[in-house]
């Protein structure tokens, strides 16, 4: 299991899309936010002086993936066909997370008696996705020899635009908005990224929610970035290049992390990116309007804020067109 595949990113940053793109592969066996359902007892932020602190947690945790039965977990749709599973397999294993989600409607940790583990395989390679932990992408990386990651990386003007859209239609289980996670930035704020910029709780009060999750967003990737800046294991992929390119940019991905190409995952590409958007958590969407959507969202005096505290920042690099193009947002909002 230390041979696992890692796909982090920041809500909203189209993780479940690049998730199932894994998934497609005949030889994955996938695990939908595992580290949502089954906590890590450790802090969403640690430094990566301290990994060694969590080995023995993580090993015990990427273990138990393949056991893992909760209906949330092992059952994120679309199911795919597998080298390991028969097609008698594959029936069931749909059937048992059908009757898995209607019965979690009155028992919400109601299991899926059928799923796949891929017991005896060896070419098998679990894959965790999680939007809960990519500030321990790099304790991950540090304790798992054998683990390959996508970081995932969305631009922060998308990234804060689908939070706020999905606040607004109450799409989150959460009930206070992200913006006003406090106890979130306290703990982005006191990483080594963090103090560099030498912010208080009580300034990041004093910001509009825009703002706020526009350095949730920075402060982030810089703790992600700087914790992986010398392992060779850890892949950054922009959003934006899987909506433009899907089919090079998951070969890619792919290569990097040691799987072949299968006609499955084409035939999924195609499905998947020519479909109207039917729901805010489909994988089924037109990717390039998804990634650019927020241009047409979000205020112009708004885009400006968020593009301003990106400057700051030197993860900047990755959006260079949008932060060298300062004056003539400005200009726009007047």
């Amino acid at each position: 299991m230390s041979r696992c595949i890692l796909v982090f990113g920041m809500p909203r940053s189209g993780t479940t899309w690049i998730g199932k793109l894994f998934d497609s592969h005949p030889d994955t066996l996938y695990r939908h936010e595992p580290d949502s359902v089954r906590r890590l007892s450790f802090p969403l932020y640690p430094e990566i002086e301290t990994a060694p602190e969590y080995r023995e947690e993580l090993e015990r945790f990427v273990a138990s993936l393949p056991q893992m039965r909760s209906a949330k977990v092992v059952g994120k749709q679309p199911l795919f066909p597998k080298s390991y599973q028969s097609a008698t397999g594959l029936y069931a294993y749909r059937m048992g997370v059908s009757v898995a989600k209607v019965a979690s409607r009155v028992n919400r940790n109601f299991p899926c008696l059928c799923r796949p583990t891929a017991a005896g395989r060896e070419q098998m390679r679990v894959v965790w996705k999680s939007i809960e932990s990519p500030g321990r992408l790099g304790v991950c990386v540090a304790v798992l020899p054998d683990a390959r990651a996508i970081h995932l990386m969305r631009h922060p003007c998308g990234y804060v635009a689908s939070v706020l859209r999905g606040e607004m239609a109450s799409r989150f289980g959460d009930l206070i908005p992200s913006s006003e996670d406090l106890w979130v930035f306290k703990a982005l704020l006191v990483t080594n990224t963090g103090k560099t910029y030498g912010l208080s709780l009580e300034d990041i009060k004093q910001l509009t929610p825009e703002e706020r999750l526009a350095w949730r967003w920075v402060l982030t990737q810089e703790k992600i970035l700087s914790d992986v800046a010398r392992c060779e294991r850890v892949l950054t992929v922009r959003y934006e290049d899987v909506c433009a390119n899907p089919l090079a940019t998951t070969r890619r991905m792919f290569e990097f992390t040691g799987l072949g190409w299968q006609p499955q995952t084409e035939r999924f590409i195609v499905a998947s990116t020519h479909a109207a958007e039917t729901d805010y958590y489909s994988v089924f969407k037109n990717p390039r309007a998804s990634a650019e959507r927020w241009r047409s969202e979000l205020a112009p005096q708004v885009i400006e804020r968020i593009l301003r505290i990106l400057r700051i920042s030197a993860v900047s690099r990755f959006y260079p067109d949008d932060v060298q193009a300062p004056v003539a947002l400005s200009e726009a909002a007047t």
